[in-house]
């Protein structure tokens, strides 16, 4: 069954529909690789909220120590950091509040250790890569456990607006590299749209797809999904579809911009739902209310750690023995809103990791989230985007997109740069500036 699956999932975007929603009524518990985790954490998920604090703790100490006592015995990178450098030995953490004696690690400090010398042979492993659209690529191996942990806890937060796993997806990302505007995939069970393709192409498969499936939810980045919901509002057959069938949309990978969000729910009547991951699965967090997250402690174990009276998020990947990522250091700097017990419960995201600033005329950072998504910018009425360059420090330009014509003259009078002390130079396209992965980001 297992060499099977392998097969399958070689072949995912080949595969016809069809087969491939038949083979989605295979529950997850009761899949080769995935599915004795997959039903442990399931039953973790429901669990965890009853504990009281002291077992939450107790669970989140020794999920940590199975980790960090792989990392310490096998992996040279980490036996040196933690036995040579900072002379600790497994038996001086013997308990949650131990944790805290652990040094912090980051992108940067893992970057400079050769990839075996912080990695164990996991049989398996997949080799990936992060952070290559920021300009600073991070290597890592990926742990096969990685699948049953996330689609436990992916399943989980979904589950609450009705999803179950036999459900038809419409995915926007940007990874497809298929030809066809739409192609088929097994493995997430999900029709990805191929977002360079041309829309009069797309719509002309989607009403081929109508006639034989049901899509029932949206997911993918929201610039990407905004862009297609704006689109789908030209053309009634494709709003009178999705307006019967679609039930949610699930935002990832970007800041769900409330401007993108309230378009995609007002035209769909829908609610969207965002959660936080990243690709070191080190954090998972679901939205509880809009734009506050909840950690899945269960999932991996989540810090709010002060520097200089800010706090970044940190995070460890209870599941990768490949290339274990311990205390490691998003570099989100997030507002912790609730600590229970000692235990991160709930936060907002201030600055989507720590690039997405700019200086002004005195080298103060400036974050982006807050000036363009915390502040009421008229010019959003009139545009499709906003994205921000920096040319020198007290010095920025705000590309203001949208296929319509714009009046230059009036556009500084539309975005509020009160108390800011940056000159901004207002610039107008019609196309919005993109990553490799089809990310349309707030910084360019």
């Amino acid at each position: 069954m297992n060499s099977i699956l392998n097969i399958l999932k070689k072949h995912s975007p080949s595969l016809p529909v069809n087969i491939g929603l038949m083979l989605a009524h295979i529950p997850f518990n009761l899949r080769p690789g995935i599915g004795e985790l997959y039903k442990k954490q399931i039953k973790n998920i429901q669990e965890y909220p009853l504990l009281i604090e002291s077992k939450k703790k107790e669970l989140i100490y020794k999920s940590f120590f199975k980790v960090f006592s792989h990392a310490y015995s096998n992996i040279p990178y980490y036996t040196n950091l933690y036995k040579s450098i900072h002379h600790i030995e497994l038996g001086d953490i013997k308990s949650f509040e131990d944790i805290k004696a652990i040094p912090l690690t980051s992108k940067n400090m893992l970057r400079d250790i050769p990839l075996e010398d912080r990695s164990f042979n996991i049989k398996n492993r997949l080799l990936v890569n992060t952070g290559g659209s920021s300009g600073k690529p991070f290597s890592f191996y990926m742990d096969p456990l990685r699948y049953g942990n996330e689609w436990a806890h992916i399943h989980s937060m979904w589950s609450v607006h009705g999803f179950k796993p036999t459900a038809l997806k419409l995915n926007f990302d940007g990874r497809s590299s298929n030809v066809k505007p739409i192609h088929y995939d097994f493995v997430r069970n999900s029709l990805i749209v191929n977002i360079y393709a041309n829309f009069a192409e797309i719509e002309k498969q989607l009403i081929e797809v109508f006639i034989k499936y049901k899509i029932e939810y949206l997911h993918g980045y929201p610039s990407a999904i905004y862009e297609f919901t704006k689109k789908c509002s030209k053309s009634d057959l494709l709003l009178k579809y999705f307006r019967v069938n679609l039930k949610a949309c699930f935002l990832n990978s970007e800041y769900p911009s409330p401007h993108y969000r309230d378009k995609i729910e007002k035209t769909f009547k829908i609610p969207t739902q965002s959660f936080y991951g990243h690709t070191e699965t080190c954090v998972m967090a679901y939205e509880s209310l809009p734009f506050e997250y909840v950690p899945y402690h269960t999932y991996g174990f989540a810090e709010a750690i002060e520097f200089n009276k800010q706090f970044n998020l940190v995070g460890t990947s209870y599941f990768n023995f490949a290339s274990p990522l311990i205390r490691y250091n998003t570099e989100d700097i997030i507002k912790p809103l609730n600590f229970k017990n000692d235990i991160l419960d709930k936060f907002t995201i201030n600055e989507g990791r720590m690039a997405d600033f700019i200086l002004d005329e005195n080298d103060n950072k400036i974050s982006l989230t807050g000036l363009i998504f915390g502040r009421h910018h008229l010019l959003f009425e009139h545009v499709d985007h906003i994205q921000v360059q920096q040319i020198e420090k007290g010095k920025a330009i705000i590309y203001c997109i949208t296929d319509k014509e714009l009046s230059i003259n009036s556009l500084s009078d539309l975005f509020d740069a009160s108390n800011v002390k940056i000159d901004f130079i207002f610039k107008h396209l019609k196309v919005p500036h993109k990553t490799t992965s089809g990310k349309i980001t707030l910084k360019i």
